[in-house]
């Protein structure tokens, strides 16, 4: 519910009221704002259903807790290599 209620207020701050009565081509209200955030939060979350599906423990540990940031670039933990940040 919170995700829904932030895309309609999302929604409401960044999508033009012309832009979209152009693309819909009729008037637009506000159930027309519910709509397009009720899709985008429902793809939202099936695609985060899927993508968190998809990983394993230890991918999602190492995104999570393995990063940390060195002064004088990255190191890549396998290798023992030391990236420069470009």
């Amino acid at each position: 519910m919170v995700l829904l209620v932030g895309t309609v207020l999302v929604g409401a701050l960044l999508i033009d009221t012309s832009v979209l009565e152009q693309t819909l081509q009729q008037s637009v209200g506000l159930s027309d704002y519910l709509t397009l955030a009720w899709i985008t939060s429902s793809l939202a979350t099936v695609g985060g259903a899927i993508g968190s599906g998809l990983e394993n423990e230890e991918t999602v540990r190492a995104a999570a807790y393995g990063y940390h940031p060195q002064p004088d670039g990255w190191q890549d933990e396998k290798a023992g290599r030391v990236h420069s940040g470009s």
